[in-house]
């Protein structure tokens, strides 16, 4: 290639001082031998010079066209043609400027115009197919990987390794069900995302996405909950009608059928949605189906929070946290306990509808009592007591707190069934099972007096019995909270409405 070069660059000044030694040469000569007038000479001489230094570049041009092609055909595998055409065909916008210059050229007078404007027609036309060609091609080549996805998307999902992935939650319909929701699925999917939001907002962490399925063996005016695959929820619907909360009050003056509903267990009615004009006139507010179905798996979500808070939720929430408390974590863990006790204290607060949103506070309770004690269970009283004015604050009720107590004779019932180590640790929870049967009957009855009344209360008891009262009261009241003395924060208002004895 230098050599090549060097040739040709030589070659050129070569023709340049033999084309002016000619246009001289042939002046003077024509002057002296052939008694021609200068000009004459000049015209005469000067392009038969030019002609003959066009003629003998022509070498000098082949020898550039060949270094040209050179320098396109390296580094590129196939033919030369193949290399050259492809990398023109890659750059039509050099194909139309070149058209152009030949377009011009054809209209320059003394130039021939059929070649320069057949050379620039073919040159515009290979300008213009390329691109369209090149774009019905990558077209192809996109909906042949689009396919491709595809296959393999649905080899995945019939493998045997995709029937080993669990859904979180899932919320399965029945075929009348979801043939019945199928022109509100888009509100839907708008509502459980606000209803995530509200979740990540009031709890702290983000519940995992919802799928939503249809299943032929279900009931088909039905409709089911499941987390980790298990069915939690389930309840009939009545398409075409609409529900009603009725509590103790008298039902509507229309047609109508007594009900639970399915989300809070209160008393309900289903009406014809043609009455719904007139229910709203009696002061009634009719549910449409859409809302009882979300209102059901949004309470089925709220009694769930410790199952749906995996360990992966838990790392996402430490990684947010400040450089500060990542230095607190580091001395907490692995000293005094592991991630995974970490996760439990968390878990256990969920469970009983305790946010984590403030995660620095329970990280601060903790490194306080875990130098000191083991057991997720007694880390978790104290975070409680730490988190009293969170904890009450989410139970406010018109800026009041309302209590029902233990009685004194459940306080000591409670208290002696405490079993003590030598350093004063509650080890174990001895109670006589009809003791046990007879504080869930008259828990039960206080406890639905005071539900049935429209009362929004929680249930105080001592600090030691609080875990252990909340172990039976849940079994009859899930969404009830049971606080201890200690876990009432200073400057709320108390409203004492009764006490069970």
């Amino acid at each position: 290639m230098d050599g090549a070069s060097k040739f040709v660059r030589g070659d050129a000044i070569a023709g340049l001082i033999i084309t002016a030694v000619n246009i001289f040469g042939g002046i003077v000569i024509g002057v002296t031998r052939y008694d021609m007038d200068v000009g004459a000479a000049a015209d005469v001489f000067t392009k038969l010079s030019v002609g003959d230094g066009l003629v003998s570049q022509i070498p000098a041009l082949i020898v550039s066209l060949a270094a040209g092609l050179l320098v396109s055909k390296g580094g590129t595998r196939g033919a030369a043609q193949t290399a050259v055409l492809n990398q023109l065909g890659h750059y039509p916008r050099a194909l139309s400027v070149a058209a152009g210059l030949m377009a011009l050229l054809a209209l320059l007078p003394g130039l021939p115009f059929l070649p320069f404007i057949t050379t620039a027609a073919a040159m515009a036309f290979v300008a213009w197919t390329v691109p369209k060609q090149r774009r019905e091609e990558e077209a192809a080549i996109v909906a042949q990987q689009i396919a491709k996805d595809k296959l393999s998307a649905d080899a995945e999902k019939d493998s045997v390794k995709e029937s080993l992935k669990m859904v979180e939650i899932e919320l399965v319909l029945g075929k009348q069900t979801s043939a019945h929701m199928l022109a509100k699925r888009e509100e839907m999917a708008r509502r459980v995302q606000k209803m995530r939001k509200r979740f990540a907002s009031r709890y702290g962490f983000v519940v995992p996405e919802i799928k939503l399925s249809d299943d032929l063996t279900i009931e088909p005016k039905s409709y089911q909950i499941k987390i980790h695959g298990t069915t939690v929820a389930s309840q009939p619907l009545r398409l075409g009608e609409t529900m009603i909360v009725i509590g103790d009050a008298p039902g509507p003056d229309v047609p109508h059928d007594i009900t639970k509903e399915p989300a809070f267990g209160m008393r309900a009615a289903w009406v014809s949605e043609s009455f719904t004009g007139e229910l709203k006139r009696q002061g009634f507010e009719p549910i449409d189906t859409l809302s009882i179905i979300l209102t059901h798996l949004s309470e089925v979500i709220r009694n769930n929070l410790a199952q749906l808070l995996s360990y992966k939720d838990m790392r996402v929430l430490l990684d947010r946290l400040d450089s500060e408390y990542k230095r607190l974590i580091d001395e907490i863990i692995p000293t005094h306990m592991s991630y995974s006790g970490l996760q439990a204290v968390l878990k256990l607060l969920l469970a009983e509808r305790v946010s984590v949103r403030n995660l620095n506070l329970i990280l601060e309770a903790i490194a306080e009592i875990a130098p000191h004690v083991r057991r997720s269970e007694q880390i978790v009283e104290h975070v409680r007591m730490r988190m009293a004015q969170q904890i009450c604050g989410d139970l406010l009720h018109n800026g009041k707190l309302s209590v029902l107590r233990l009685g004194n004779q459940w306080d000591l019932a409670f208290h002696q069934a405490l079993k003590r180590d030598a350093k004063g640790d509650v080890v174990e929870f001895d109670i006589d099972p009809r003791l046990v049967e007879q504080f869930a009957g008259e828990a039960t009855k206080a406890i639905r007096t005071k539900m049935d009344q429209g009362e929004s209360f929680v249930l105080v008891s001592a600090p030691d019995a609080r875990p252990y009262v909340r172990m039976m009261i849940e079994r009859i009241f899930v969404t009830l909270p049971v606080l201890s003395h200690v876990e009432i924060a200073r400057g709320v208002d108390i409203r004492p409405i009764g006490s069970i004895s």
